[in-house]
């Protein structure tokens, strides 16, 4: 969250030197649609249709405004995909936040939400059965089988802690899950403000490991007041009047334990920073995990993996790590993908307003090119307030596309910035060459609505072969949105399937491409993302108009290469490491 006079036009300094200079610029207007705008699907025009009140979900993330406009009241919570029951339907999991004095709230405090997938377009409330009715000031969650037992886990971050839930049977219901907390058990601890989180092996034994962003230190009982004395308001201070915390990483034992390893693997040697971001997957193409991590109003890590658990930033040098004239980034949410046919991941981090979602192109070895213009994205992102973002195939055609949740963290940003604190949501569609339009203001509803956006992730839900997306909103309710896209494009889901020994069995890491028609698409499974939330592991990959996908190459995260052929369109498949491609059904 760039809370400095950049913001507003001049180059560095603090929010609080903006407002109590009187420095302040409008951001470029917006423009509004138009009474002829289509309002309804178009061809060849992704179409999103809000199908939160039909599908039974109803979660609204807890309101802590005060008077005093502490730093965390600001910051949202994520939201996650996970499929806990294994039935092939993706569940959704929202992190609740609550008060940050619960002793002073009057009534139960609010708790986490877990909805379960009916298998028809509803969810059904099972929290309270799961064991996740669970209350703290949450923030972020990451979906992972870290004990290869076929079932995923669930990792929560909270403002003073972190939480592990641990998938099991229920021995009061025979063959249901619920879960049980077994953060002490495994040795977790982290009593700090932990945001975003991620899951991947790190040093190649086919367990997952843990990485946790760790954002800054704050009293409340001794918190600083950032105050406009021109308008006599108080406003949230920037995260650089307080002091930051190293991030953690947790080597994974194997036998329900981790170790902190952050001073081992060389992770507490890197300056700290005020982190909001992580993606744990190989940049470099080396066969090893890396961890990119996007802080916020300093330079972003790349922890280039170096072999045996270590690791050594080359944030600078690989170009990766400050955006436009070399300036620092308010990093906040963080998506990785192929965009322009090279087969290698480039790196998108979103940004303060009036400054741009930065691009980074993947020029391989381990070095990027600034990009964010030349893609489009910068020129239409610099209007918003960037947090939660995803590259996914919104119409299917073979191109990654790209959604954007924003809002504002200056509450008075109206009257102290001319700035809105609501904002609308932003998509774009990719060329495959590296470029995008946008098409929010004819792809639904909810894209000309304003929130206060903050988590954001994708999962084909209802299992009809368009991507869906779940958006979270600071103080507001959660918004599903259906993809109802108009399109004869063809699509294959692919869900990878680690040996569980010398591969996790989620495949993170794992690189897969698709041959089909003479064109090659590669898609790579990661861990973490956006901001504070989990998206759907499973890959959807738009075939254009193929019928087939001729060659589907899988290299495993243990660097093993395997290939399965004359995959049929318009379903799912299930790549298990060493066996054969087994068809699942698409609805």
């Amino acid at each position: 969250m760039r809370l400095g006079l950049h913001a507003f036009g001049v180059v560095s300094g603090l929010l609080a030197g903006a407002l109590l200079l009187g420095c302040g610029s409008s951001p470029p207007p917006t423009s509004s649609p138009s009474p002829d705008t289509q309002l309804g699907p178009m061809p060849g025009v992704p179409w999103f249709e809000d199908a939160t009140t039909a599908a039974n979900v109803a979660f609204t993330h807890f309101d802590g405004a005060t008077a005093m406009h502490y730093l965390p009241e600001v910051m949202g919570s994520g939201v996650g995909w996970i499929d806990y029951d294994n039935d092939g339907w993706p569940d959704l999991f929202c992190v609740q936040g609550g008060p940050l004095r619960p002793h002073t709230h009057p009534g139960p405090l609010p708790t986490h939400k877990l909805y379960r997938n009916n298998r028809d377009g509803t969810f059904t409330e099972v929290t309270e059965q799961v064991g996740l009715n669970k209350n703290g000031y949450g923030m972020g969650v990451a979906v992972g089988d870290y004990d290869n037992d076929g079932f995923d886990d669930l990792f929560v971050t909270y403002l003073d802690r972190i939480a592990l839930f641990k998938n099991v049977l229920d021995p009061a219901a025979p063959g249901r899950r619920r879960f049980e907390d077994v953060t002490v058990a495994a040795r977790l601890a982290n009593p700090h403000w932990a945001t975003s989180c991620g899951w991947g092996d790190i040093d190649g034994d086919g367990r997952l490991d843990l990485y946790v962003c760790n954002y800054v230190q704050i009293d409340l009982d001794h918190y600083r007041t950032c105050v406009n004395t021109d308008r006599n308001q108080v406003y949230v201070c920037p995260p650089t009047v307080f002091p930051s915390e190293s991030h953690k990483l947790f080597r994974n034992n194997g036998d329900g334990t981790f170790t902190d390893i952050t001073v081992s693997s060389g992770i507490a040697a890197v300056p700290t920073g005020a982190g909001l971001g992580v993606l744990l997957l190989d940049l470099d193409d080396d066969g090893k995990i890396d961890i990119y991590v996007a802080n916020d109003m300093g330079p972003a890590h790349l922890l280039q993996n170096q072999g045996g658990g270590k690791f050594i930033d080359r944030g600078l040098l690989s170009g990766a790590s400050l955006t436009v004239g070399g300036r620092f980034m308010a990093g906040m949410g963080i998506a990785a993908g192929d965009i322009d046919g090279s087969g290698r991941p480039s790196l998108f981090v979103t940004n303060y307003q009036n400054e741009p979602t930065a691009v980074f192109r993947n020029q391989g070895k381990m070095t990027f090119m600034d990009w964010n213009h030349q893609s489009g994205v910068g020129p239409v992102t610099r209007r918003s307030l960037g947090f939660g973002i995803v590259l996914f195939d919104a119409d299917l055609d073979g191109n990654l596309d790209l959604a954007q949740t924003n809002g504002h963290v200056v509450r008075n940003s109206q009257v102290l910035l001319n700035a809105p604190f609501e904002q609308e949501g932003l998509l774009m569609v990719g060329d495959g060459k590296g470029r995008f339009r946008e098409v929010s203001e004819k792809a639904g509803g909810y894209f000309r609505e304003k929130h206060v956006g903050r988590g954001l992730a994708v999962s084909d839900y209802n299992n009809d072969g368009l991507p869906d997306l779940a958006f979270s909103h600071n103080a507001g309710p959660l918004k599903l949105l259906r993809n109802a896209t108009q399109t004869n494009n063809r699509w294959l889901r692919l869900e990878l399937i680690g040996n569980g020994k010398t591969s996790n069995r989620n495949a993170i890491g794992a690189r897969v491409e698709i041959e089909t028609g003479g064109r090659k698409l590669v898609r790579f499974i990661h861990g973490g993302g956006s901001y504070l939330s989990a998206s759907d592991r499973r890959l959807l990959v738009g075939l254009g108009t193929a019928t087939k996908a001729d060659r589907v190459l899988v290299v495993w995260p243990d660097g093993s290469r395997e290939a399965f052929r004359d995959l049929a369109a318009n379903r799912g498949w299930r790549l298990t490491q060493g066996k054969s491609a087994e068809a699942v059904p698409a609805n």
